[in-house]
């Protein structure tokens, strides 16, 4: 009996600590914001919407605080339909996750209600009003900002620190309308995203952002650009105050790009990492390179790597840039290039970047499998086919297939050639502790002669190189020259074997 007591009272304490909130006709509350407002959202706590169509007036919440063991839920109830045709403003909300809505935008004429469908709005405060956000599989669609003095974005991310938005649909804007909007944000992933269809920018992320990353999503008919990283906000308006560049160490990893002006974009950036993506039919450019600030904010130190860029374009395969700048910090490597509008153009339109690094370039049809079908993986005549420079990022495709580590090929597609041997990790091979400080320890069950240890940066260089003792299976590994950051580890046997690989990050 007390046993069973005990179980009892368990239950009951676990049930006044999370909560199920109920919002929509015949409920408690008619809304989201009616609930919010009314205080009543505790840690831990779901927000179960009904199914309706919510168009009320414009809102502001400043109260969904969760906590890192107990986030606040906020999803349709069951398989219900929700459809919200209202501006959320969220000046609050910390450790909250976002499910399953669907965010339309029938902005009339008349009305200024809706200028953002979703917007976590900072209020200047830098990191820390909002925070730890997660918006999955929701769906933003037909934002119309006809008659507004400016662009609107269907979900407008400001100041917010640690976030990610998975597996979203943005679609159908009218006049100029972006999918997402970034700014002054940092330590964010958007993932498995469709931009469809944008007026403006597929993404804009700029006002001092750092540590952003896109990775395996479909950009369609954005027609500015896909993804614009940087701008000309001003520094006045970065977070924090005194960010020294409009966008800072952006990675955009394995996405496609169709039409458009172009499929990426920079503006007065800093490390900004364009790695293995796929741009097809862009309708102007391959590439843009731009200085936009009037603040002396100015591009630096960025590494287009690994990319197809194919235009469909009056002016060929043109990379357009600046004027009056020495682009001697832009470094392009080993990208293949096609135009279909001009079969088999002799020469990429590189004048307009003096001073660039450019090495590897090839021209050529990449040969896609399905264009029609949008499926832009290679067919076995590809000339991208394992012609990528060696990066430790991204380590898998579009798909989700691993990129190969001894011929990685060109583009946001794997081709799985024959005759690579590469031995999975978990077989045979480990790291610890990862994260590590000055030393790690490497565990490899095979170990051939004259085999080696390889430590590549993000940008594929080499920055530790060791031989591997044969009658040793826990070799340690000083790793304190390195400066923090993501590495990647190979073990290679003499003959160029791949026998082991895996990823650590190092941390002081």
């Amino acid at each position: 009996m007390k046993i069973l007591r005990s179980v009892l009272l368990m239950f009951l304490f676990a049930s006044v600590g999370s909560a199920q909130i109920h919002v929509g006709p015949g409920q408690p509350y008619p809304d989201i914001a009616a609930a919010a407002h009314a205080r009543i959202a505790r840690p831990g706590d779901t927000i179960f919407v009904h199914a309706g169509t919510y168009d009320k007036a414009q809102y502001v919440i400043d109260s969904l605080i969760g906590t890192p063991d107990e986030w606040i839920t906020i999803m349709p109830f069951a398989h219900d339909s929700v459809s919200i045709h209202q501006q959320y403003t969220v000046q609050a909300a910390q450790y909250l996750k976002v499910s399953g809505l669907h965010f339309y935008g029938d902005d009339r004429a008349d009305s200024t209600l809706v200028y953002h469908l979703l917007f976590f709005d900072y209020q200047y405060d830098c990191f820390t009003s909002n925070h730890n956000i997660i918006i999955q599989d929701c769906e933003f669609s037909n934002l119309n900002n006809t008659g507004k003095a400016g662009s609107g974005a269907c979900l407008k991310i400001d100041g917010t620190d640690n976030f990610q938005v998975l597996r979203c649909i943005f679609r159908d804007g009218t006049n100029i309308t972006d999918g997402i909007s970034l700014n002054a944000d940092r330590n964010g992933t958007i993932s498995h995203c469709t931009f469809e269809n944008m007026p403006g920018d597929g993404s804009h992320c700029k006002g001092g952002a750092k540590n952003i990353t896109y990775e395996y999503n479909l950009f369609r008919n954005c027609n500015a650009d896909g993804l614009d990283v940087g701008g000309d906000t001003g520094p006045q308006f970065f977070c924090p105050l005194g960010a020294q560049w409009e966008a800072d160490s952006i990675r955009v990893y394995a996405n496609i790009f169709i039409g458009g002006l172009t499929g990426i974009r920079l503006s007065s950036c800093h490390h900004a990492f364009i790695f293995n993506n796929t741009c097809f039919k862009t309708t102007d450019f391959a590439f843009r390179s731009l200085n936009t600030s009037s603040n002396g904010i100015t591009l630096d130190s960025n590494y287009i790597y690994n990319n197809i860029f194919t235009t469909y374009s009056p002016y060929g395969i043109y990379m357009n840039a600046s004027n009056n700048f020495t682009f001697n910090t832009e470094f392009f490597r080993n990208n293949l290039f096609h135009d279909y509008k001009n079969p088999d153009p002799a020469a990429i339109g590189w004048s307009e970047l003096p001073g660039v690094n450019e090495t590897g370039s090839i021209i050529g049809d990449p040969e896609f499998a399905d264009t029609l079908n949008a499926n832009f993986s290679l067919t076995s005549g590809s000339p991208a086919i394992g012609m990528g420079y060696l990066t430790s990022e991204p380590q898998t495709d579009y798909r989700g297939m691993p990129y190969s580590l001894a011929k990685r090929s060109i583009g946001a597609f794997e081709f799985q050639t024959s005759g690579v041997t590469e031995t999975p990790a978990s077989d045979n091979f480990s790291i610890s502790p990862n994260p590590c400080s000055n030393r790690l320890i490497v565990t490899c069950k095979i170990i051939e002669p004259h085999s080696e240890i390889l430590v590549l940066d993000i940008l594929g260089r080499v920055v530790l190189h060791m031989a591997l003792p044969q009658s040793e299976d826990l070799v340690p590994v000083n790793t304190e020259s390195l400066p923090d950051g993501e590495y990647m580890l190979l073990i290679r046997s003499g003959n160029g074997v791949l026998l082991g690989h895996g990823s650590f990050l190092k941390m002081r």
